[in-house]
């Protein structure tokens, strides 16, 4: 999926566009891998993260285990969204519309439902939105029939590009596998993957080591095989967030 989407806006938005049903929805940018940074907690991936006109930041997951799909897992990353969108000082109210999209390959809640859409309410006012534009959708990756969004996760599911209903997916997908320039570019993205795994899981160490103060950044250049140079830059960043 990450090659899939890799510089592909014109497809997300095609995705997007049966996943929310909005046929206007026009996405101004998009990246695959987008590396959300904590000063002082677990930093994050985003397997697609794409932006419409109107500034609303949709952060697209495919998920093959249940568990990777956890509610809480939804939770934080929309708070990652959030921490990223606003510097030191900015007013609340810049926060941008968020969506998180969870295709699963199960029917994570087992109702037969093509998605589920999760906002928040208000108990007491019988159950009015909360209005902190904050969305969830779980889209069902089980979910196959003739409707626009049966189709698309027909077509997710698909070994070959003959077997797809959309032609733009179709084509992207005969690039990707029939062609050596798209095999080349898999393997690429796959290397880049790897790669962005373990900077987030270097960075996660980093941090922690810099916030707890404990070690000189010698000393952690040293035990992460780090320039000196990188471990101020980081360091640079925490004292941004504590000023």
């Amino acid at each position: 999926m990450n090659a899939f989407f890799n510089e592909q806006p014109e497809l997300v938005q095609f995705v997007l566009r049966i996943i929310m049903n909005k046929k206007s929805l026009i996405v101004k940018r998009s990246v695959t891998q987008k590396l959300l940074k904590s000063i002082q907690g677990r930093s994050l991936t985003l397997d697609i993260d794409a932006v419409d006109e109107d500034g609303t930041e949709i952060d697209i997951e495919v998920q093959d285990e249940s568990s990777s799909a956890n509610p809480k897992r939804a939770r934080f990353h929309s708070s990652m969204l959030d921490s990223n969108a606003l510097v030191q000082n900015d007013d609340f109210t810049g926060l941008p519309e968020t969506y998180i999209i969870f295709i699963t390959s199960k029917d994570y809640f087992g109702k037969g439902l093509p998605l589920y859409t999760i906002n928040r309410r208000i108990d007491e006012l019988d159950m009015a939105l909360f209005g902190d534009d904050e969305h969830i959708i779980y889209v069902n990756g089980e979910y196959i029939d003739d409707t626009p969004l049966g189709k698309l996760m027909h077509n997710f599911k698909c070994k070959t590009p003959s077997e797809m209903f959309y032609k733009q997916l179709a084509d992207r997908a005969y690039i990707l596998k029939k062609t050596e320039g798209g095999r080349d570019t898999v393997c690429r993205i796959m290397e880049e993957l790897c790669k962005n795994r373990e900077k987030e899981a270097l960075l996660n160490a980093t941090m922690k080591m810099i916030v707890r103060g404990k070690l000189s950044f010698e000393e952690i250049a040293e035990d992460l095989s780090l320039t000196l140079e990188e471990v101020k830059e980081l360091a640079k960043e925490v004292e941004s967030v504590n000023a």
